[in-house]
């Protein structure tokens, strides 16, 4: 499985010739050149309608031809007003299998709302299971007790989870949402994107590993395999 992070929620992933892209957020993006309409996934997730994590979700479709998946709004959105039909509705606890993989809409205690301030339905978190490995992004959220079943359900080998606090968790948040989880390795998300989001990463890393927990810090635009 390979992972490319380019800055803040906005991450590729490429398995078994399937790739995924996740919330895409290219062109007031700070920490990646990507031009949206460059991108050519087989398959678009999307965890809530923010700017910050759909705005450039248009221009990604203007050249590709993924199956989206969403919650109901946000597919109904995409299928009304960008004229795309394959989209696969998932709201919360809701699951489906591809010959790909197995996803399951997972709660994220957030908010969502599309970038003209219209309802962007309730934001999510995905479990994808992947080959033999499961990989869990939270989306935008604060700890929450649920998440322990996550952890009790799957064995978790990649968490990604946000750190920038303000609008989500915080370093320490994500510690004790990764208590719950108890994954693998835990690769943060959404920080240093905008000035309310400076993060320590020193401190994130250290805080980890005082707890016995393995992290990955990507460089923005780096691909790595997990």
């Amino acid at each position: 499985m390979e992972l490319t992070y380019f800055g803040h929620s906005t991450f590729q992933i490429e398995t078994d010739g399937t790739t995924l892209l996740f919330d895409p957020f290219f062109d007031e993006n700070p920490h990646t050149d990507t031009d949206p309409s460059s991108r050519d996934p087989d398959v678009l997730l999307l965890t809530h309608a923010h700017f910050d994590h759909f705005s450039d979700t248009e221009a990604v479709l203007e050249n590709s031809d993924p199956l989206v998946i969403s919650n109901f709004e946000i597919t109904q959105y995409v299928q009304q007003n960008y004229d795309h039909d394959d989209i696969q509705p998932l709201n919360e606890g809701g699951n489906v299998e591809f010959d790909w993989g197995y996803v399951e809409s997972t709660h994220a205690r957030h908010s969502s709302s599309f970038p003209d301030g219209s309802y962007g339905g309730v934001p999510n978190g995905f479990v994808l299971e992947l080959g033999d490995s499961v990989l869990y992004n939270t989306g935008d959220t604060a700890p929450f007790a649920e998440m322990q079943w996550v952890g009790d359900l799957w064995n978790v080998d990649v968490m990604l989870a946000p750190i920038g606090n303000v609008f989500t968790m915080g370093i320490y948040g994500a510690l004790h949402a990764t208590d719950m989880v108890e994954p693998e390795l835990v690769v943060p998300l959404h920080y240093d994107t905008f000035p309310p989001l400076e993060t320590n990463l020193e401190a994130f890393t250290e805080a980890f590993a005082e707890e016995g927990y393995d992290t990955r810090v990507f460089d923005f635009g780096e691909t790595a395999t997990l």
